[in-house]
This record gives C-alpha cells, structure tokens and sequence, in this order.
C-alpha cells in the first residue's frame, strides 16, 4: 500500500527528504514504518526513542496500522528557547 511520509527537522535531514511517497506492506504499524526508515537511514536510529509519529495530522501510538493513503509525519522535539 502506498502512504505519503512528511519528515521535519531533524528527521528530514536525516531521510535526506522533506517528503516522500512510500510502498508498504498491509498491516504495518507507525512503529514498524519508523524502525523501518531508521534502518534504511542510519542517521535517522538516534531520534527513534524520542521522535512522534502523526497519521493524519494527528499523534498517533506506534501499534496505529496504517492504511493505503495515509499520510504520516515524523516529528523530532521542538527545541529552542
């Protein structure tokens, strides 16, 4: 099922991509997309514990499946003062 992945930040610069459209298997969680990425992106493995997930435009739980078009976010912590 194809899905539409929006990165930000950090997460961007480690895909080396804003956004990108995606091939995955049905049945793929959040978590398992972003451990997926993470893999495939070594440089993206340092932001799993702390980067959140939207499906939607809305966070979602790493166990959310995923469905064909959906659009997911990756989303580093804001940081700054």
């Amino acid at each position: 099922m194809r899905l539409r992945l929006l990165a930000f930040a950090s997460a961007a610069d480690a895909l080396g991509a804003r956004e990108q459209e995606l091939e995955v298997a049905p049945g793929t969680t959040a978590g398992a997309l972003a451990e997926e990425l993470a893999r495939r992106h070594p440089a993206l493995a340092p932001l799993l514990p702390v980067l959140a997930v939207a499906v939607g435009g809305a966070l979602a739980p790493r166990h959310r499946v995923l469905a064909e078009g959906d659009e997911v976010a990756l989303l580093p912590p804001v940081s700054g003062g």
